[in-house]
């Protein structure tokens, strides 16, 4: 935070405000409401821009339309942050390079419409909001999977394609590798989709975006333009685990093409039975006790593209 701190004592026009607890958010709001803020910057990890989402969308102390937003990297977030268009995971190089696009006045030329998703049934917390849902194998290892999610990312070029593609390899590599070990039944996952037949079995990746832009940088083309969320599961299988490495490996991962294990479509909403932790943009969670959550649709917010 100091760095951050003296970014904004040299700059002009920001509000700033530092939230401790969850019921800051709410007085937060309501003095940049006062202020009549142009954007709101969210800087936090720990499911910060979720509690803030939550607040908007619930509670939204807001006179009329809500602002756009910007997410900047803060470690657990780094995600969202890199699918944004943040170019490195440094938060004080990143407010400087928005400081900079508004006074260009090109802070607004990227901002974009995104539904969030609502993730009911979390341990401690009841709900969530977010953008980027992930579970499955490879959440299951906690040391390997907050290198993907958590990682540090290099600004665009040839350097981060370079990083991105070994850790491609790599996770593939285990992934592929763990398929050939006895399988255990208490890994296996239910999953329901838009209240059809439940489907149990076991996946390397069961994933659910309003992104365009994954983990390591991968595209994953939108399956139609109807809106909804863009639905991805992986079994985990050697066969599966290959054709994911191929797809990967291109950087786009494209629908419209069948892959053996592979199911690629736009859902409304999941039900999810499962008993090891998820990701949501970049943070780790638990079900709570029933083991079972639900993700939905919900409203939009406007999301400022760096």
């Amino acid at each position: 935070m100091p760095r951050i701190r003296d970014v904004i004592e040299n700059s002009s026009g920001i509000l700033h405000y530092e939230v401790e607890k969850h019921k800051d958010i709410g007085e937060a709001l309501r003095v940049f409401n006062k202020a009549d803020v142009s954007a709101i910057v969210i800087i936090g990890g720990k499911a910060m821009a979720s509690a803030i989402f939550e607040y908007l969308i619930e509670k939204n102390p807001l006179d009329g339309e809500i602002p756009p937003l910007a997410v900047l990297p803060a470690g657990d977030n780094n995600i969202v942050a890199e699918a944004l268009g943040a170019h490195s995971p440094v938060a004080d190089k990143e407010l400087k390079r928005l400081l900079s696009l508004r006074k260009s006045g090109h802070l607004y030329d990227k901002v974009q419409s995104l539904p969030l998703m609502k993730v009911e049934g979390v341990r401690h917390l009841d709900r969530l909001y977010g953008l980027f849902f992930c579970a499955g194998d490879v959440v299951r290892n906690l040391n390997q999977s907050r290198h993907i999610f958590n990682r540090k990312f290099p600004p665009p070029g040839p350097l981060r394609h370079l990083k991105n593609r070994a850790s491609m390899m790599k996770l593939m590599q285990k992934a592929y590798l763990n398929t050939l070990r006895a399988r255990k039944l208490d890994q296996a996952m239910r999953i329901n989709l838009n209240q059809r037949g439940a489907v149990v079995g076991q996946y390397f990746m069961v994933m659910m975006t309003m992104l365009d832009r994954v983990f390591l940088g991968i595209e994953l083309d939108q399956i139609n333009t109807k809106g909804g969320i863009s639905y991805l599961s992986i079994e985990n299988t050697s066969a599966a685990i290959m054709a994911t490495g191929k797809q990967f490996l291109k950087r786009k991962y494209e629908p419209g093409k069948f892959i053996p294990g592979h199911i690629m479509v736009n859902i409304e909403h999941a039900r999810i039975v499962l008993d090891h932790p998820f990701v949501l943009d970049g943070n780790f969670f638990e079900a709570d006790e029933t083991g079972e959550i639900h993700l939905s649709e919900t409203v939009p917010l406007q999301f400022i593209f760096m």
